[in-house]
């Protein structure tokens, strides 16, 4: 039986357009790739995860909360986020193409539209164009994050 995932926009979200657009994107995400939801929990499970993405380019923000078995996505920046990613939309976006290896979810690159996936986050970390606070201590959680987004794996 089909563990059943909630994802829902908290009020004032729904007109937030990059909400809307992540909430369908984990949505198909763990419908099409059911092992994702094992990620899933575990960021939704205890106190949970709260996750803040910032695109500076569109002026829009959005937190993504993931507690009680849920995920829960909020208008602006809600509390003190664990980890926060800003930059510009496409550099957000790039999360969901990350190459993701099996079984281990790794981001290896194994073939060139991979690489220039992994190349082009590595050059807006290394511009600025990409910043993630608090990476250091939620690295576990910043990888079930990515495996959770990325259509690949």
């Amino acid at each position: 039986m089909m563990e059943v995932v909630e994802i829902a926009l908290a009020p004032g979200a729904e007109n937030n357009a990059f909400a809307s657009m992540l909430a369908d994107l984990v949505r198909q995400n763990l419908e099409s790739k059911p092992h994702k939801k094992r990620d899933f929990a575990r960021l939704a499970r205890g106190r949970g995860v709260t996750v803040a993405l910032v695109a500076d380019d569109a002026d829009v923000a959005l937190t993504l909360e993931f507690r009680a078995g849920r995920l829960v996505l909020h208008d602006g920046i809600k509390g003190v986020p664990d980890v926060a990613v800003r930059g510009s939309a496409d550099a957000i976006m790039t999360m969901s193409n990350v190459p993701l290896t099996r079984p281990l979810a790794l981001p290896i690159p194994t073939d060139r539209p991979s690489l220039e996936v992994l190349v082009s986050m590595a050059r807006a970390s290394r511009t600025g164009e990409l910043k993630v606070l608090g990476m250091l201590g939620n690295l576990g959680n910043l990888s079930r994050l990515t495996r959770v987004m990325s259509v690949n794996g």
